[in-house]
Order: structure tokens, then sequence, then C-alpha cells
């Protein structure tokens, strides 16, 4: 999606957020993985290359983050409210407890199916649009 100015990246894992003072995220540390032998079970589970580590400077980011919340999630955005099942707390607006930061998927509703979650993205989309053209929140 070039057009869009998305770039995807595959085998590469965030290790930090650093934001300014007013909480945006401006920076994201990354660290390359690649695959390690398969175990017993055939799945390669991707490695960190050491000293491979980068940071790249974001004006938005989107967290794909598959069937639990990472916790770097809730290191890095502490006012982030957590339910008791260990899930992002959002409304029907996908809108979280912290300004201009959205959620859905297994994150909000635990594990699931990606129908699902992908389902909460196209609608999350349409909030999240919303919500860079008027800068309302709430």
């Amino acid at each position: 999606m070039p057009c869009e100015g998305v770039k995807f990246m595959f085998l590469v894992s965030p290790t930090e957020l650093i934001g300014d003072k007013d909480g945006n995220i401006m920076v994201v540390k990354l660290i390359m993985n690649e695959l390690a032998e398969a175990d017993e079970t055939g799945r390669r589970k991707p490695v960190p290359v050491p000293n491979s580590d980068f940071g790249i400077q974001v004006d938005s980011l989107v967290f794909a983050i598959g069937q639990k919340p990472n916790r770097i999630l809730f290191e890095s955005i502490p006012d982030l409210k957590i339910s008791e099942r260990g899930t992002i707390v959002a409304d029907e607006k996908y809108r979280t407890s912290v300004k201009g930061v959205f959620a859905g998927g297994d994150a909000v509703r635990g594990e699931a199916t990606v129908v699902l979650a992908m389902g909460d993205g196209k609608k999350a989309a349409k909030y999240i649009d919303e919500y860079l053209k008027t800068g309302e929140w709430g």
C-alpha cells in the first residue's frame, strides 16, 4: 500500500516506544528476526538477530498483535485501561482510555476468529478516519 503511506515490515519486533512530552509516539525501536529451526511441532519461531536493532520515526502506529495484547503496550501507555481478563478496554467506536489510541480484535475481545478481528479493523478504520479529520474524541 505505498500510495497510502503504509509500510509492512515482516520478521520485525518492537522493543521500545519513544514519545514526546505530550505522550505522542514519535519513534519505534525495532529489532530484526530470523526463523529458527523447526521445533517438534514443525513451527519455526522468530528469534532476534543480534545487533539488528533500529528505530523509525512515526506519526501513526497500528498494532497488529495477535491473540493477546503485547505487554509492551501496557508498559508504554500506562493510562491504557485493561480489563480483568487482560484485554484492552474500548468503547463501541473502538476508542480506548487514551485519546488517539484505538483497539479491536483479539486485543479487546480476547482470543477469537480472524474474521472478527478483520471486521473490527474495518469498522475501527472508519472511526479512526473520523477522529483524524475532526480531532473529536468522546
